[in-house]
C-alpha cells in the first residue's frame, strides 16, 4: 500500500496554525506579571504563610479611586486576611477596606502565581505616595514586604532604534 505524502503534509499544515496562535503570550498575563509581588513567612525552614499581590490601578485604568490590590493569602490557620495573627499595611496605613468579592472584570484566575489553595481578597488602601510598601505581618513569624514601584506605562522592552545610515 503506497501512502501519497500530501496527505501527510495538509494536516501538518493546518494544525500548525492552531498551535501557532495557541503559543501566542497573553497580554493581560504579561502586564499582571509587572504588577505582582511574592512573600513568604517562614519558620524552621517551613513555610508559615504565603501572600500574593497584584498592585490593580494600572491593570484597570480608572476602575478604582484609591490604591487597589489583590491579595492572595495561605498560611498555617484559615488562608483569611483579617485573622488576628496577621496584619496588612500599605506604607503604615491600614486598609480602608477588604473584599472578598472580587469583581468580574478582575480576571484574577489568569494571573501569574493564582494558587487554588489560597483565598483572595480586593484591598483597598488610603492615598500614599510611592513606592508602595504593602507589609504583610505575624505576631510570631516576623513580617514579608512587597514593594511597588510607581507605574512607568511602559510594560514592554522597547526594540531600540536602528541607525538611519
Amino acid at each position: 500500500m503506497r501512502i501519497n505524502p500530501f496527505l501527510l503534509v495538509v494536516p501538518l499544515l493546518i494544525t500548525g496554525c492552531g498551535i501557532k496562535k495557541a503559543l501566542q503570550k497573553d497580554p493581560l498575563y504579561q502586564r499582571a506579571l509587572v504588577y505582582t509581588q511574592r512573600g513568604q513567612l517562614s519558620s524552621s525552614l517551613e513555610t508559615k504563610a504565603l501572600i500574593d499581590g497584584v498592585y490593580l490601578n494600572p491593570l484597570y485604568p480608572g476602575k478604582f479611586e484609591k490604591p487597589t490590590f489583590l491579595i492572595g493569602v495561605y498560611n498555617d490557620f484559615d488562608n483569611n486576611l483579617t485573622n488576628p495573627e496577621f496584619n496588612i499595611t500599605l506604607n503604615n496605613q491600614p486598609p480602608l477596606e477588604i473584599n472578598s468579592t472580587i469583581p468580574p472584570f478582575v480576571l484574577y484566575k489568569n494571573f501569574p502565581f493564582y494558587n487554588t489553595w489560597m483565598n483572595y481578597y480586593l484591598v483597598k488602601f488610603p492615598d500614599t505616595k510611592f513606592p508602595y510598601k504593602l507589609v504583610y505581618a505575624s505576631k510570631d513569624w516576623g513580617s514579608v514586604v512587597l514593594t511597588w514601584n510607581k507605574p512607568t506605562g511602559c510594560f514592554y522592552v522597547k526594540e531600540p532604534e536602528k541607525d538611519s545610515k
